[in-house]
């Protein structure tokens, strides 16, 4: 295979920053064809208009060369995983993940042993898919080896390089990501046999970590509009167990809430896994079977359930009352689900919106001391008589000053 570009567009301001120029000066030598290229995911969102996150590399050279002509250039070199030819350059805070090429040699379905190469149609050709096989030059030289890479970025089709159900035997995840960058950058249509591998392989998800899956899974939970995907992967018995429409109060209550976070600009990804739980706890814990929750999302779970059940937030004193109980965040979600269930308050939202975000919280202005001193006895009486007061502080939409709420201890005390 001769590297001839297929198409040449104009080269992105940080493509010319020193850091990146001098990596590839330093690592392309004399060589004719060429020997480092930028590829994969910054290739793909520069091509369509999304931003680069991270900077990948592929090389001709293999791992030990690479480490060296970087350190001899004055990169920093960490040796991130050698075993699949995988180096990071960094100089100025700025890092650079650099791979050899490489094709699969043997795999079992989680992990893949690899071998070298020098070949750039080998290397495309062990991708997952094919806008993800693309390979870009600092002048804007796209190199797309399988001939289909550009092509399926212009039409937006996520398809699998070669074989769909080969490239899932060789990688369970991929059933995953097929569906995540669907998600991010495919179009309306699927691609039919992609879809059908997916399927026939979905019993083979089961034998990934949780902790892969659920990377995959928050990342297309996080996406514009989930539902459409979840929809599709529920219809195809991808991860069905994840399926909890049926515990929604109304058709589509998941698809609507993404739409208030995303007109409000509010989106939190674990108030999304709390409403497609069907807003309860006990099949947040069912979703622990399959992924691994970060802790804060149940307790953000716990809170905007508490947020839920203090009172209809359609009025200025209770969007008060769960922004000091609960906090901003997760009243700003808690009224996202009230707008899905209560649509007169659409009118309302922005106000609510407001309050959270610009009123000043207020302490509490008595303390535990300050209940001893009216006449109550050490012990638990003090903190349930703490707590009444406070609750009819929060009552008084939090107006009674410290002399008031004294007034109101001492009266009860008598």
């Amino acid at each position: 295979f001769s590297m001839h570009s297929a198409k040449t567009i104009s080269p992105m301001p940080w493509m010319s920053e020193e850091e990146l120029a001098g990596l590839f000066e330093a690592l392309q030598g004399d060589v004719a064809q060429p020997a480092v290229l930028l590829v994969g995911g910054c290739v793909r969102n520069i091509l369509m208009g999304v931003e680069v996150e991270d900077i990948d590399l592929a090389i001709v050279h293999k791992p030990e060369k690479v480490m060296k002509l970087l350190k001899e250039a004055g990169y920093s070199v960490i040796p991130t995983g050698l075993q699949h030819g995988t180096v990071t350059a960094v100089m100025n805070g700025k890092a650079f993940e650099i791979t050899t090429l490489r094709h699969d040699k043997e795999t079992d379905g989680r992990r893949a042993t690899v071998e070298f190469t020098h070949d750039w149609l080998e290397d495309a050709k062990r991708r997952d898919f094919t806008i993800n096989a693309l390979y870009m030059d600092l002048s804007g030289n796209v190199y797309d080896p399988l001939g289909q890479g550009l092509g399926d970025i212009e039409d937006k089709t996520i398809r699998f390089v070669g074989e769909a159900a080969q490239r899932i035997e060789e990688d369970h995840l991929r059933i995953l990501r097929f569906f995540r960058f669907h998600a991010l950058y495919g179009g309306q249509d699927y691609d039919a046999e992609g879809l059908k591998a997916c399927e026939a392989g979905a019993d083979k998800i089961k034998t990934l970590s949780r902790e892969r899956i659920t990377q995959e899974f928050l990342k297309i939970l996080a996406s514009d509009d989930p539902q459409d995907i979840l929809d599709i992967m529920f219809e195809r018995n991808i991860l069905k167990d994840l399926d909890f429409s049926a515990s929604y109060p109304e058709k589509d209550f998941f698809r609507y809430f993404c739409n208030f976070q995303k007109k409000y600009r509010l989106s939190a990804l674990s108030a999304r896994i709390f409403v497609m739980a069907g807003l309860s706890m006990e099949n947040m814990k069912e979703l622990e079977e399959y992924l691994l929750l970060p802790k804060v999302f149940l307790k953000d779970a716990i809170a905007l359930e508490g947020a839920l059940n203090l009172s209809d937030l359609s009025c200025d004193s209770a969007v008060r009352e769960s922004v000091y109980r609960f906090g901003r965040s997760t009243t700003a979600q808690a009224i996202m689900v009230e707008l899905v269930q209560d649509r007169v308050m659409n009118s309302y939202a922005s106000k609510a919106l407001e309050i959270v975000q610009k009123w000043d919280v207020p302490d509490f202005p008595v303390s535990g001391e300050d209940i001893m001193n009216a006449g109550y006895e050490k012990g638990p009486e003090i903190g349930e008589a703490l707590r009444s007061l406070e609750n009819w502080w929060i009552e008084q939409d939090f107006k009674p000053d410290r002399d008031a709420c004294l007034e109101k201890c001492v009266c009860k005390f008598k």
